[in-house]
């Protein structure tokens, strides 16, 4: 009977012993989880911090530069036009005219840093007796022909003093940072003045062979 009662207390001490056991086993695991849980949070955020000051400081320089190299539409203008190449002169006055040679033309220009446009001025361009009827009325039908054909208006007119009559062409373009490569652009536009000077020449020289065939 005795050794009996020892043995039922050696077992029950065993099953409380282990029991104890595999609680503690578990709560020391709960307790590693927290510190590698605690210690990944510590290091995500530590890996990532650099990370966000880094791009924020770079987006704030971006932002900068942007600001830095953005400029009124009269400066950004002759800083186009030195990217091409061209000498320029300046009237007196805030917002004067801009004058300057472009492929052994001479052009005008009317803009200021508070507009977003530009006026160029190709003047003088072309001229005929104001008194040669004929030719007169060659040119006024060549100019209408160029005005439907091209972007660039083309006027004429009278110097009743000297008997000349003469010929204009401008055009109005915007003229903005955000456009891609405006030394491109501008030349772009400026071409287009040499394009109109050879359409009316050859509408006229169309018009003087038709009259020939005709007679």
């Amino acid at each position: 009977m005795e050794i009996l009662v020892v043995v039922v207390i050696a077992v029950v001490g065993g099953f409380i012993a282990n029991k104890y056991m595999n609680r503690r086993s578990m709560t020391n695991g709960e307790n590693n989880e927290q510190v590698l849980n605690d210690e990944t949070v510590d290091n995500q955020a530590g890996s990532y911090e650099p990370a966000n000051e880094e791009q924020n400081s770079e987006k704030n320089n971006v932002e900068d530069k942007v600001m830095e190299e953005k400029k009124g539409t009269r400066d950004l203008f002759l800083q186009t036009l030195t990217a091409i190449g061209c000498q320029y002169e300046i009237d007196e006055g805030e917002d004067g005219d801009i004058h300057f040679g472009y492929q052994g033309e001479y052009f005008v220009v009317r803009t200021s840093n508070s507009v977003r446009f530009v006026q160029i001025y190709d003047t003088h361009w072309g001229h005929i007796e104001l008194y040669d009827i004929d030719e007169f009325a060659r040119l006024k039908k060549a100019i209408n022909e160029s005005n439907i054909r091209n972007s660039v208006t083309t006027v004429y007119t009278i110097d009743e003093a000297g008997s000349i009559v003469n010929v204009h062409c401008k055009s109005v373009i915007l003229f903005i940072q955000e456009i891609p490569n405006l030394a491109d652009y501008l030349r772009l536009e400026l071409s287009e003045y040499f394009r109109v000077h050879e359409t009316i020449n050859m509408e006229m020289a169309k018009q003087r062979e038709a009259e020939v065939g005709r007679e």
